[in-house]
Formats: C-alpha cells, structure tokens, sequence
C-alpha cells in the first residue's frame, strides 16, 4: 500500500518524522505504534514494521523563499550560578568573557534523556538581535531553538574585520578570548560526520552569514584534531576560498583550543593561533602537509564511488569527486538528459547540490521543468492525462530549488567566465558537481594556438578546477563525424577519440562515457546503450563494460530494465543515512 501519492503535511524541514503505517498497522494489536519514519527533507518513507518503503511526493508544505524562522523566547533566562561560573572556571573561562557573551541558564527539557534540566545558554545574536539558542546540560547534551535560523556563534565579533578566525565549538571561542582574540566565531553544529543525516544542511550557517566575509582577507580554521574536524577544515576552506585559509595545528595530544588552554594556558595557546599555517601552496606537498589525508585514509579507506541508483551499472560506473567524466554520443542519442537523469538521482539519493551550464536548454525555466517532469514522474503539459498536479510542481520546484543552479552569463561564454560562476556555487551554496553542456557552446579564442593544443589546456584548466573544489566534472562534447555501420541505417558508437579537437579528450578524462541509440528518431524502440569506454579508478569506480536502459517518455526517466528508475522507490535508510563522502555503493528496496 504505497503512500507515493498522498499528501502529507510534515511541519520541519529536516530529520525524521514517526506515524502509524497505514499499510500494517490496523492488523496489528499496537495500531497506534509510529513505526513508519519519514525523512522530512526527501520525502522517502519505510516502515520498520512491514518495510513498506518509498518516496511520498507531496510530504510537506511548500516553505518559500522568504524562509520564516522562529526567534528564542527565553522568558525564564536567569544569570549563571556561581557553580556555573565555577564550571568555566575550572575550564578556563572567566566571567568577564562570560558576561560579553551574554551567557545565560536556564531549565530545559532535554530529549536525549527525556529530562527537564539546567543548561548553559550559548546566546547567538546578530546585530544585536537573538537570534538562536544553544542549551547544553552537564552530561553534555544539547539543543537549539526549535526551527531556528543557523548562523555562526559570535557573528556580531568579526564585522568588518580583514582576519578572522573560526573555530569549531562556543568553549572554544571563548578560549580564544581568553588569548586575547576577539575577531572569532564558532560554526554552530561542531564538525558533522559525513554520515550524518542531511550532512549538506550542516552548513546552512554559511549563506545566512556570508556577507560578514565580504571584507576578509584572511581565515584561520581551528577546528579539533580529529577526523571530522578534518572534514570541517575541508568543507569551510572549500567554500571560503582556500586561497585566504590558514590551519591552525595543535600539539600533539591537544584536541580543541580549550584543551590547549586549560592545560597549557592562553599565551601557549595565542603563540599557536598566531603560527598558523597557510593552506598549502599549490604544487608543493610535504608528508607532513598530507599527513591528515593519509591517517584518513589509513582508518577509513580511500573515497570510493557512490551508486547513480541504477544496480545495472554499478559495476561499470559510479559517481566520485575530484573526477572528469567526458560523455559523448550522435545528436539525439539522450546524453543530456541522462547525464540530468544520474545528477538529480544523487540529489536525491545524497543531497548533492550541481550547477549547470547548458545554454542550449534556453530559457532556463524549461531547463527545471524536464527535471521537474523528472523528479515526478509525470508530464507538466496540460494536454497530456498524466499531468503532474500543481501541490506535485511546486514540490518539485521546492526541491530542485536546493539543490540546481543554472548558469547562463550575458554575454560571456568564456571557459574562465563559466568557472568563475561555478566557484562561486561552490563558495555559497556547497555544490559538489558541474555540468559543461555542450563544450562546444563556449566561445573559444585561439590565439594562434592549434586546436589541439588549445582543448588539452582547456582541460588541464578543467581538471585543476574540479580538483582543487572537489567536484564532479561532467562535459558533454559532441563527436566530429558520425559514421553509419555497414547496413548503411545505423550510427556507429562513437568514442572519445571521434570527438571533435583532439584525442585530449580520452586521455584527461578520469571516465568517459558514450550514450549510444542505434537509430535515434525511432520512436518506438527508446533503448538506450551506456557504454563505458573509460576508468581511470577501477577498484573505485568500476570496469569498462556496457549495460541497456529505456528512456520511458511517459515519465521522462530512464529505467532499468529489471528494477525501474532509482527515483521509483528508494530506500528510507539509504536516503536518510548515506553521506557526501560515503563509501557504500548500492541502495536497496
């Protein structure tokens, strides 16, 4: 009994919501137990009952763009008690740094054990105004304000200045006070773990803060020496623009600055901060300027590809950042519209976030609405009797709204230009992929240079671009000519080598991938060919090899032949629990 077509309102944006199944509960003598969990940002469902499991399209109330957000009331805040001035004391906090902090106590009802509770009050304000609260308790739970804005702790300390620093908890800014440094503020959730729910969520703090980094030249990241404090140096410098980071490294055996300050004191710990390291210079690397990534490695295994969705090439082909992928294929063979196929199944399936260039797709608008049809499954055109409903568009509009980004400049369509604008999705929106469709559609200037060496540096450019941002890199390129095979009817597969310019193309691409349609105006037969002729990665990614998909026009999807589309049923838990980062490589039913 599926629950894909019902309308359930779900009043928060993100986590997981309990109610009854409907399919089981009533045979059960517990009917009023909420064993169904619905993921409030994707919409998937499962019951951990019968295991009825899916995407419920129409889940929650379409919030706008002017997002509402609830303000703290804490009406029964009191001044802390002189055992709470004790506890930062004997953490090296002093009430002077208390007091402009303006913390605060109060008592709470904390969910992790169910309890009202005393709690510090890490008050954040912006401009003077509340506009979120911390609370934690003694065993160290916390809690916000229900629905509140996320900003950085402290933002009000570093307007207008051209240094700041950025530290990852509220003990540890007001351990940096106690060195003496002001001009600091703390991300508001710690370091989330790349298996957290909703991980891209984690740095929302980002684009309601941004402005205040208009005016810095210099950041300097202290997150604790850990692996996700590694992560959240990662993350923060990846859209702050590693060019103005610097790292702060602990001693050995030091954790967090509050660690440093209590058993080391603030002038050892103003000495660290003040040493400071640039992020590393481009070209130059040390043992110990990679040392972080090889621990990581060494305990966590290298970064392997994520699964587009689709069981029939996960052998074959799987998604991983830092990586090129060339796709080709005759006009009319589908490239674009798998290549958004596979992009909105990892939105879904992974929360990531893509930009996209495909000034062919003009005006943008009809650029959503295919992958609004898409995310559905139903046509937006009012002719056809599988017309999607308006609450079904606007749930689409909302979702693709948080996680596409079109790029069409005015009037420059240079190489540069296009990755200038990338960057910046990457600064203030976390995107992790790009699509280049065509590359044929930028303008290119020679300047006496041959064409092939004129692609091979365009790729160079490309490479270093997708690498250095972590990136996805997806470039549609079109092949220079088609052959017909020996019947005279049918297109030969192209490859990376007929592509017009250069044999540059098979040669940079980390993989390359042909999407191939013997006859592309049959109408009848929509099988589609995905052959991939390239990896570069192959215990990581997959082998080259070939499998058959259906373009399916009624939904505008690509399906699999023995299991569907990956956006027909997806599992609760893998769309809850799977992460950016995560090495897991298929989703199940």
């Amino acid at each position: 009994m599926s629950l894909a077509n019902d309308q359930i309102t779900i009043n928060k944006k993100e986590g997981e919501v309990r109610v009854s199944c409907r399919a089981c509960s009533h045979e059960r003598k517990k009917s009023k137990e909420k064993c169904l969990a619905i993921n409030a940002e994707s919409g998937a469902y499962m019951c951990h009952h019968c295991g009825d499991s899916g995407i419920i399209l129409s889940h929650r109330t379409i919030i706008s763009n002017d997002e509402k957000y609830d303000r703290p009331q804490p009406s029964n805040a009191t001044a802390l008690s002189d055992k709470l001035y004790e506890w930062f004391k004997d953490r090296g906090i002093s009430a002077g740094t208390i007091i402009r902090n303006k913390i605060t106590q109060s008592e709470e009802y904390m969910p992790q054990v169910s309890k009202n509770r005393v709690a510090v009050n890490f008050n954040y304000y912006r401009d003077g105004e509340l506009i979120n609260i911390k609370y934690r308790d003694a065993e160290k739970n916390f809690k916000q304000t229900k629905n509140a804005e996320k900003i950085f702790y402290g933002i009000d300390d570093i307007k207008d200045c051209t240094e700041v620093y950025i530290v990852e908890g509220e003990m540890d800014k007001l351990s940096l006070e106690e060195a003496g440094i002001t001009n600091c503020v703390s991300v508001p959730d710690g370091a989330p773990n790349p298996g957290t729910k909703n991980y891209d969520n984690k740095f929302s703090y980002l684009d309601n803060c941004w402005s205040y980094f208009d005016t810095v030249e210099k950041i300097h990241i202290c997150s604790d020496n850990d692996t996700n404090g590694r992560v959240l140096l990662e993350e923060i410098s990846r859209r702050l623009g590693r060019e103005r980071c610097n790292i702060v490294n602990f001693p050995e055996g030091i954790k967090d600055a509050n660690q440093m300050l209590v058993e080391l004191g603030p002038i050892k710990l103003e000495e660290c901060l003040k040493n400071s390291v640039p992020y590393p210079v481009e070209g130059i690397f040390t043992v110990d300027s990679e040392k972080g990534y090889m621990l990581d490695v060494f305990h966590n295994g290298k970064k392997k590809g994520l699964t587009t969705g689709y069981r029939i090439l996960d052998n074959h082909y799987k998604l991983r950042t830092s990586e090129l992928d060339v796709w080709t294929g005759v006009p009319g063979s589908g490239k674009t519209m798998m290549a958004m196929q596979i992009m909105l199944n990892a939105s879904v399936l992974y929360g990531w976030k893509w930009g996209v260039f495909s000034p062919e797709n003009y005006p943008v608008g009809d650029l959503f609405d295919v992958l609004a049809e898409m995310y559905i499954g139903n046509t937006s055109d009012m002719d056809k009797d599988n017309r999607m409903t308006e609450y079904e568009y606007e749930t689409a509009i909302n979702f693709l709204n948080e996680h596409f980004y079109a790029i069409y400049p005015e009037d420059d369509f240079s190489l540069d230009n296009v990755l200038s604008k990338f960057k910046h999705l990457v600064m203030r929106y976390g995107i992790k992929g790009c699509l280049l469709d065509p590359f044929n559609q930028l303008d290119h200037e020679f300047k006496g240079k041959d064409e092939t060496t004129y692609i091979g540096e365009c790729l160079t450019k490309i490479r270093r671009f997708e690498q250095v941002n972590d990136l996805k890199f997806i470039i549609i390129a079109h092949p220079r000519k088609m052959d017909k095979d020996d019947t005279g009817l049918h297109y030969k597969m192209p490859t990376a080598y007929d592509i017009s310019g250069s044999q540059n193309w098979f040669n940079k691409a980390d993989n390359v991938v042909c999407i191939h349609r013997n006859n592309p105006q049959d109408t009848f037969d929509t099988s589609v060919r995905v052959n991939i002729q390239k990896v570069k990665f192959q215990k990581l990614v997959g082998i080259p090899g070939e499998q058959l998909l259906k373009f399916d026009r009624r939904s505008n999807r690509y399906l699999d032949l023995g299991n569907g589309c990956p956006l027909d049923k997806i599992s609760y838990t893998h769309s809850v629990l799977m992460a950016p980062n995560s090495s897991s490589n298929y989703y199940t039913k």
